[in-house]
């Protein structure tokens, strides 16, 4: 006998033998399940990212009469790693893109979100990882805090970075180049510990100090992030330097960034004569911002996952295919600081909305 649409909470996970066991759920016993009924892109990870965790799963009954878990899904959960598959990376761009079956989108990371001591040239496509994943203004998903499920892969490619276990970093280890390794190394911790304060990172793309101000290049962000002199916190900054940062909106609806910190590190890029600009006014293009277009349309569904850390979640609803991702500034003021699981499983109704290329999102959320 099968079972379908059942939910509980890990209860223990071997990864080395690749089982364990779920509770909680409405069969009795304990319910064993093995790493091949694990989405493909969370089958190397650990006991401490699984256990614990609420997850989605069928049950087939054995002639024992004992129930195993079959097709297990992992949603996403609040303050929580998430485990995906790098689908692409080009070194020489310096980015690429994870898709997690967490999330109903790819993720962009640019080369320093990888762990530290990954080999130049290293075949890192369809590697499996484990990262956390913020929300930028514009509703976009970027990485934070990217690690090798296991240390088999993080041998493979020569990264030191792995899930629950080796950490990020390199220690005292001397890198090529003097000593710029440790200026990454001190660099990707300062970032990370800017994320954990819910501050955005950054790289300056370029600055003036006779015009008085400059831009910010974000992973993710389509758009550079036009900053002034009078948002620098702590005085000067120079081109390829890492900074944390303030996301503000302005009347126009533009990001803009404010208290600019450096966070030092980055490989400097000499301006380029043009007041000390870059790229700027030399015709360099950029992606134009998503846009949100309201459809006119209605709907009701239910919260199914959000993540209030971070700020924003997804809606399951019967007449929008797929899930709906949604802000914490699209719903009502009374219920944006509530947890994840506070949330998750309300009923709500909302507006649809059709962003500029071809997502679609939640607005104006109520309470159903």
């Amino acid at each position: 006998m099968a079972v379908a649409g059942l939910s509980g909470t890990v209860k223990s996970w071997n990864g080395a033998k690749g089982f364990g066991f779920i509770t909680g759920s409405s069969l009795p016993g304990d319910i064993l399940f093995g790493r091949t009924e694990l989405p493909e892109d969370i089958r190397e990870v650990q006991g401490k990212f699984l256990e614990g965790r609420p997850i989605i799963f069928d049950a087939a009954q054995g002639p024992d009469g004992r129930y195993k878990a079959t097709a297990v899904a992992v949603p996403l959960m609040e303050g929580k790693e998430v485990a995906g598959k790098i689908k692409t990376f080009s070194e020489k761009h310096g980015y690429g893109f994870i898709t997690s079956s967490s999330l109903t989108e790819d993720v962009r990371f640019q080369t320093t979100d990888l762990p530290q001591g990954v080999t130049p040239g290293a075949h890192l496509r369809d590697e499996l990882m484990t990262f956390e994943v913020l929300a930028l203004p514009d509703g976009k998903l970027r990485v934070s805090t990217l690690r090798f499920q296991s240390k088999k892969i993080a041998m493979r490619v020569g990264g030191m970075g792995m899930g629950g276990g080796m950490g990020g970093g390199m220690g005292g280890m001397a890198q090529p180049g003097g000593n710029m390794g440790m200026v990454n190394l001190q660099t990707v911790q300062a970032a990370q510990a800017a994320q954990a304060q819910g501050l955005m990172t950054g790289t300056v793309k370029s600055f003036s100090e006779r015009n008085g101000y400059g831009f910010l290049n974000v992973a993710g962000y389509p758009m550079d992030i036009k900053f002034g002199r009078n948002e620098l916190a702590g005085g000067n900054v120079s081109t390829g330097e890492t900074v944390s940062f303030s996301a503000v909106q302005t009347a126009d609806g533009r990001i803009s960034a404010s208290n600019v910190s450096s966070l030092g590190g980055g490989m400097k890029r000499p301006a380029s004569g043009m007041g000390g600009m870059g790229m700027m006014g030399m015709g360099a293009v950029q992606k134009p911002a998503v846009t949100e277009t309201p459809t006119g349309r209605s709907a009701y569904g239910m919260i199914k996952t959000y993540n209030g850390q971070k700020g924003f979640g997804f809606i399951s609803s019967p007449g929008v295919p797929g899930d709906v991702f949604f802000m914490q500034t699209s719903l009502p003021a009374e219920v944006r600081s509530l947890h994840g699981k506070e949330l998750q499983g309300k009923n709500v109704n909302f507006q649809v909305s059709q962003t500029s290329d071809g997502k679609t999102r939640a607005q104006d959320i109520t309470m159903a």
